[in-house]
């Protein structure tokens, strides 16, 4: 049976996606984080030697459909265009065709092969051309209103002023999203309480780039 598959980086990343792809009524697609394949850590960086495993699955025709998001995280990713280059190269070599880098943001990128293998789909968060990662995509999608907005920029206001700031300064948008969530009716939840409570705009531009990009790597 050929599968349709779509890898992330954890199990965060996984609550978020299904239940967008249950709103958006695609079906039938396995979210899979790297240790789903027997890799030691939850991390992009072993998305290299996935990439190579999963293409000799298309190779034998056990997948049907590959998608693939990973965030640009400034440090261990080293940014955009280190992320991009890191992930395309495995893809030539096993005769993708890669294009150049994209200049627009939010449209994605679908793999096209010459021997008609199935193509492959390619999202680097948060905006496919931007360093970044998920939550600096959910920040930027936030439903606009006058309780929401406060606790945004009262999350924001906390995490400039902490006594200690532990965390990376390129992880202070994650910090702020997880702090948002944790005011929220019902406090601690995970990301994709932001698709099920109705607190991102999924008809925002944004939103509607990346939704169409999942449309072509998983067609119904």
């Amino acid at each position: 049976m050929m599968n349709k598959i779509l890898v992330v980086e954890g199990q965060t990343d996984i609550d978020f996606f299904v239940a967008l792809l249950n709103k958006e009524g695609i079906d039938q697609v396995k979210i899979k984080p790297p240790r789903e394949y027997d890799f030691s850590k939850d991390t992009v960086t072993h998305f290299p030697a996935l990439i190579n495993l999963t293409t000799k699955q298309l190779h034998a025709g056990q997948i049907q459909n590959l998608g693939i998001i990973a965030d640009a995280d400034y440090v261990s990713g080293g940014g955009f265009d280190n992320r991009w280059t890191a992930l395309t190269q495995p893809l030539a070599a096993c005769g993708y065709r890669i294009p150049n880098p994209p200049k627009r943001k939010y449209l994605g990128t679908l793999f096209g092969h010459p021997d008609g293998l199935p193509p492959v789909g390619l999202w680097i968060m948060p905006d496919h051309k931007s360093n970044g990662m998920l939550e600096d995509f959910i920040e930027s999608i936030i439903k606009h209103s006058p309780e929401q907005d406060a606790l945004v920029e009262y999350a924001k206001h906390c995490i400039k002023h902490l006594p200690h700031q532990l965390f990376s300064s390129y992880q202070e948008t994650k910090s702020t999203i997880y702090s948002w969530l944790a005011w929220q009716k019902r406090p601690g939840l995970t990301l994709d309480v932001t698709i099920n409570a109705d607190l991102v705009d999924v008809d925002a531009h944004q939103m509607q780039g990346f939704k169409d990009w999942l449309h072509k790597v998983f067609p119904q």
